[in-house]
């Protein structure tokens, strides 16, 4: 492993090491949290990749740690980073119909063998079944369920306090209840 030098106010990579090393076991659930709430929304992945990929760039030395910012506030970031670059790859890949599939020498079509890059029937079901215990987790609060259905059809916060009839407060003090309950949720396997 190569080391790197300090610049300014950059960590160097075995300060990170360090750092991750000695982490307490609230901060590493944090972070554990963290990448499981990040990764939701692939049906591929799983939330350990996400962590390890963020784990893996900062001992490589490819993110390096400002000092200047709390190490699991850093950390999150770089989540959020690996997560953030899976959906822009895969919201840039062209999609292919079906028509302008290559045909094999025999002039058959391939269609059967090249898989279809949108939701399969066993990525509805688990949306879904996600979707599901979502209701469930919120069905006794329904202004932080109508926050996520207005999260969900993209509409912007001032729209959704409009719709849901909050103020900012209200919206904020929701916005805490569902991250809490979320990640209540997926801590007891509900989710």
């Amino acid at each position: 492993m190569t080391t790197k030098r300090n610049t300014g106010d950059l960590a160097t990579v075995e300060e990170a090491a360090a750092e991750l090393a000695n982490m307490s076991d609230a901060n590493v659930y944090r972070l554990e949290q963290f990448a499981r709430l990040r990764a939701l929304g692939f049906a591929w992945l799983d939330w350990r990749d996400v962590l390890h990929e963020a784990i893996d760039r900062v001992l490589s030395g490819s993110r390096r740690w400002p000092r200047s910012v709390p190490f699991i506030a850093f950390m999150c970031g770089v989540i959020r980073s690996v997560t953030s670059e899976l959906w822009r790859a895969r919201s840039s890949r062209p999609e292919t119909p079906i028509a302008d599939l290559a045909h094999d020498a025999d002039g058959r079509t391939i269609a059967d063998e090249v898989s279809d890059r949108g939701p399969g029937p066993e990525k509805e079901v688990i949306a879904r079944d996600i979707l599901q215990h979502i209701a469930e987790v919120f069905e006794d609060d329904p202004a932080s369920l109508g926050i996520i259905r207005g999260l969900a059809e993209g509409l912007t916060p001032e729209e959704i306090q409009q719709q849901e009839k909050l103020n900012a407060r209200q919206y904020a003090s929701a916005r805490k209840r569902i991250r809490r309950s979320l990640a209540r949720a997926l801590r007891e396997g509900v989710i």
